[in-house]
């Protein structure tokens, strides 16, 4: 990292102090006209909060100084790593952020429900969840463990989201409710706050952070050296059709530490965000000028024009210093967005590999390498290292790939397959979980690495188990790869900061230090035929380059020099050609260079066989049984911590000594308090004469435990001289997260008239619902398969009364039940899909009436909607669906039936759907025309695409004499434009406007404009 420079006092872009007046007196007015604007949704503002459904593990709870620790029994080594980094990053991290209060608290859990590694922190039920299992990639390769990658990361948004602002929007909302104080925070451009967090990661460990590492710097270079680099709007929201993903990370790092190089600290953060925070409503863009003294458009010249200089004298020094000049390699396949991975040779003319792109199906692939053709094997999803390996006898494939449970939420299991590459047909390797990298010796097992806590050990998988070869505390597996005649098992490890190649002798189950880099980290390996080389893509340059290891002799040379990162060598049969993974901005390249591993000098800063830690690393009887005695022993390092990432004994046995029981009752005190003021909105809308009941002030308290086993929403307010309320309450202690409601409350109804005015009146609703919720996830890999489920009965009892809450009649009661599923199968879209590219989805929803007063008739209704996407012109990533719905209401307008009407008569009264039967078939092209894909600074708007769409639908009405007929037709085409945007960068939003020609038309315009 660069030092500071330049303080804020000294820079010309600060305000001065006519323009802080200026700025304050616009605060001033600005804010009078947003309380005013804003007052009845302040007042109406409220946060509920849902229940999670979890398996019920014996979750511990623990208290320190600053933070609330819920985790699994038996994680007490784990939580350890995780509390010894989060106390150790503590102050300096509040030091980055500039977060006022002393009496920060963070519940925190330690979720081991999935199998990604991640980690979150959400505003709302404030609490930071964090994952155990460490990633299968190379991420974090220089810090001294997981938890110290992303325990400080999750911190420094947890103290974000607690910035105090004071006076303003935010600080009104804070009042009521704290978490609905730091939604306000959530509210900033994702590159802002995720911008932060990589900085403080950054300035952990050096070299460590994404704005050093090289895997992770080289696709923010690329970016700057494709001429077209990222703007200040892009960076500071998430790309969703463009390669990388999560550019906002690394970009929004690299602002963050730009700025704090010209100002000298990062206090500019502190202030750009208590601005926005005040007044959100105004668009980040101010904030950010307040904070920076600088607007966005001045900031983002400044940002570009550095970044661009610097990389050109990178580029520059770069050439200067290849000796054998910048590797140009043969491309075999490379287009923009497609990444080809991990290349394996198949014979000397194929090859076989993962590839993915903006308009290619996910999966495994047969290239030529000749003209680059590609022939899918299968589509299948993989680990984020893709870190597979092709048999001895190049027949088969061995990978492992994430299995979703079926009822829990976000939960997932790694598991390991074999792959047929004749017939394309998948199958178990073993029911082991949590076993990734799975690859097979010549006439032996496969091996693979097998996650442990945070921490990985090397196993051979049985259809059934696993058997534990080798177990060293603080290792994490990267890559598991035996040698062509299977006497020597290389293995790619991480262990305290270092990131090296170990060999497993399985003859005397011995695991040895092999080679390591002195200044950088190994990525992969793999092995050349007959096993004298040995390859693998390194980074001491602080670039990944591609090496050869000869075994003969024990040289190490560098066979490329490329600009950005050159990674996931393999040599061919007969080991004259490399082929490997170039990146490029929004690509990786499949290529291939003359192999020549005697032209360059060998590498000198190579460290060999060094003594690990501890000693020489068997499987002994103890570790083989899983035993920890090895893992708890005492290491002196900062505050406590042992220096190769692993909790003393003394911590992970303090911790379990000080746990107890979770209890979820003991958190359910409520979080929010807000106030609600019903018929608030009745004073904006058209007067209507009758029995207008007036406003209604009240409060709304909410509650949920951490662990989300139950939760709660209460309301009451005082309207029509009486008080009314509602209470609802959810459980996730089983599956569906059943939910009961109980409610008593005055309703307002406008009741048409056949001989004069509408008028309004009045009616006391009180009742009981129950209701479930569940998703069922059957397959979330290449394609998805998935049911949504929901069913709920509601018993309900009304009455007319008076505006001052007198009964008029006595109350009559009516049961209903009601339901929705949507069911999605083989559903499947491609990075810039924007509707699927094939599947089907079912959606239906029904009400009826089971319980009614006497003499009424019941009241029901089903509408059912099948969708079906077409992949006819996928590869231009053009949408094709075709779609039947069926209507069949009791009653007119029993829902929203203007969504069920063709367009171009959704404003004719007369052709919307009445009582009775309806068919709608319809059939709809999308083609996007411009991935914009970038975000305003100014405005909180996140726009994604622009898109023109052709349409064809028609309603019919269908009888029920002696068989079903098909009558009252109501046609239109037409098509349009439109716009995919992301308010404050979250779900997405289409808009939609055009032009239908209504075929059926009756007396109207033929031509109708639409807006959808």
């Amino acid at each position: 990292m660069s030092s500071f420079a330049g303080l804020c006092s000294q820079s010309p872009a600060c305000p001065t102090r006519s323009s802080r007046a200026f700025v304050w007196t616009l605060f001033l007015a600005t804010l009078l006209a947003g309380a005013l604007a804003l007052a009845a949704p302040a007042a109406q503002a409220q946060i509920s909060y849902d229940a999670r459904y979890r398996p019920q593990a014996d979750y511990r709870l623990v208290d320190t100084d600053r933070f609330e620790w819920i985790y699994p029994a038996g994680a007490d080594t784990t939580t350890a790593l995780f509390e010894n980094a989060l106390r150790r990053s503590f102050q300096s991290t509040r030091s980055v952020v500039g977060t006022d209060g002393a009496d920060f608290e963070l519940p925190v859990v330690v979720d081991p429900i999935s199998g990604r590694a991640n980690g979150f922190v959400t505003p709302v039920n404030f609490r930071s969840h964090l994952f155990p299992a460490h990633p299968t990639f190379s991420f974090g390769a220089k810090f001294d463990s997981w938890a110290q990658t992303v325990a400080p990361h999750e911190l420094t948004h947890a103290m974000h989201f607690e910035i105090d602002s004071g006076v303003g929007l935010g600080g009104l909302l804070g009042l009521f409710s704290g978490d609905a104080s730091r939604f306000v925070h959530g509210l900033a451009p994702r590159g802002w706050f995720e911008g932060i967090a990589v900085y403080r990661e950054s300035h952990l460990e050096p070299e460590a952070g994404r704005l050093d590492a090289p895997l992770q710097v080289m696709k923010y270079r690329a970016a700057l050296g494709s001429g077209d680099p990222w703007s200040v709007g892009e960076v500071m929201h998430g790309s969703v059709f463009e390669r990388p993903s999560r550019r906002h990370y690394l970009g929004g790092g690299q602002l963050i530490e730009h700025m704090a190089q010209e100002r000298g600290s990062t206090d500019f953060f502190r202030r750009a965000t208590r601005w926005h925070h005040r007044l959100p409503f105004l668009g980040f863009g101010m904030a950010l000028w307040m904070g920076t003294g600088q607007t966005p458009a001045q900031l983002s010249d400044s940002f570009l024009d550095e970044e661009k200089q610097e990389e050109r004298r990178r580029l520059d020094s770069l050439r200067q210093a290849a000796e054998q000049g910048i590797t140009d390699p043969t491309v075999v396949a490379g287009t923009e967005g497609l990444h080809v991975r991990r290349p394996y040779w198949l014979s000397d003319s194929t090859l076989v590999a993962y590839a993915s792109g903006y308009a290619t199906r996910p999966g495994f692939y047969r290239i030529d390498v000749h003209t680059g053709e590609r022939e899918v094997i299968s589509h299948q999803a993989t680990t984020q290292g893709r870190t597979y390996a092709l048999g001895p006898d190049t027949t088969a494939l061995y990978f492992a790939r994430q299995h979703p449970d079926l009822l829990v939420p976000d939960a997932t299991t790694l598991k390991t397959h074999r792959l047929n590459l004749r017939t394309g047909e998948t199958r178990l390797v073993s029911e082991t979980s949590g076993a990734f990298t799975p690859a097979r010796a010549p006439g032996g097992p496969v091996w693979a690495a097998r996650r442990d806590g945070s921490f990985s050990e090397l196993v051979t998988l049985g259809e059934e188990r696993a058997t534990l070869r080798a177990h060293r505390p603080g290792l994490r597996y990267k890559q598991v790869v035996p040698s062509p005649s299977g006497d020597t098992i290389a293995v790619l490890a991480n262990a305290g900061e270092t990131q090296g190649l170990y060999r497993f002798d399985p003859s005397t189950s011995t695991l040895e230090p092999w080679l390591r880099f002195e200044g950088g980290s190994i990525y992969d390996v793999t092995w050349g035929p007959e096993g004298r080389y040995v390859l693998f893509a390194a980074d001491p340059s602080g670039i990944a380059n591609v090496y050869a290891l000869d075994r003969r002799d024990g040289d190490v040379r560098r066979l490329t020099t490329v600009r950005y990162g050159a990674l996931e060598p393999t040599l061919s049969p007969g080991r004259e050609r490399v082929a490997f993974a170039r990146y490029r901005h929004e690509r990786f390249e499949l290529a291939t260079v003359p192999f020549r591993p005697d032209s360059p000098r060998p590498v000198a800063d190579t460290e060999r066989d060094w003594a690990p830690r501890g000693g020489v690393l068997t499987a002994s009887a103890d570790s083989a049984a899983g035993g920890r005695a090895g893992a708890e022993r005492r290491v002196s390092g900062t505050d406590g911590a042992s220096q190769n990432g692993l909790p003393s004994g003394r911590d992970a046995a303090s911790l379990r000594a000080q746990s107890r029981p979770y209890e979820a009752w003991r958190h359910l005190f409520p979080r929010s308090a807000t106030p609600v003021l019903r018929g608030a909105w009745d004073l904006l809308g058209t007067s209507v004469d009758g029995e207008n009941l007036g406003l209604g002030p009240g409060l709304k308290v909410s509650g949920a435990d951490p662990l989300g086993r139950w939760a709660y929403n209460a309301r009451g307010f005082y309207q029509a001289d009486r008080l009314w309320g509602d209470v609802s309450v959810e459980t996730g202690l089983v599956p569906g997260t059943p939910s009961l409601t109980v409610f008593n409350g005055p309703v307002e109804a406008v009741r048409e008239t056949g001989a004069g005015p509408s008028r309004l009146e009045a009616f006391e609703l009180r009742g009981i619902g129950l209701g479930v919720d569940q998703r069922f996830l059957f397959q979330k890999n290449v394609y998805g398969t998935s049911l949504t489920a929901g069913l709920a009965g509601e018993y309900r009892q009304s009455r007319p009364i008076t505006t001052s809450g007198k009964a008029e009649a006595g109350f009559t009661g009516r049961a209903t039940l009601r339901s929705d599923l949507t069911f999605k199968y083989r559903v499947q879209k491609n990075i810039r899909d924007l509707v699927p590219n094939t599947g089907v989805r079912l959606n239906a929803s029904a009400e009826v009436d089971v319980l009614t007063p006497t003499g009424a008739t019941p009241s029901q209704y089903l509408k059912q909607r099948v969708d079906v996407f077409w992949p006819l012109l996928s590869g231009h990533n053009t949408g094709l669906r075709t779609s039947a719905s069926f209507l069949t209401q009791s009653r007119r307008s029993f829902f929203d039936v203007q969504s069920f009407v063709p367009r171009g008569y959704r404003d004719l009264s007369g052709a919307l759907p009445g009582a009775g039967n309806y068919l709608r078939l319809g059939t709809k092209i999308t083609q996007p025309l411009w991935y914009i894909d970038t975000g305003s600074v100014m405005l909180p708007v996140a726009v994604d695409a622009l898109y023109g769409y052709g349409l064809g639908q028609a309603q019919y009405r269908v009888g029920s004499g002696a068989g079903p007929t098909l009558g009252e037709r109501r046609a239109s085409v037409g098509g349009g434009l439109g716009l995919r945007l992301r308010p404050f960068g979250g779900m997405s939003l289409n808009l939609e406007i055009g032009v239908s020609y209504r075929i059926d038309a009756r007396g109207e315009n033929r031509w109708a404009p639409h807006l959808r």
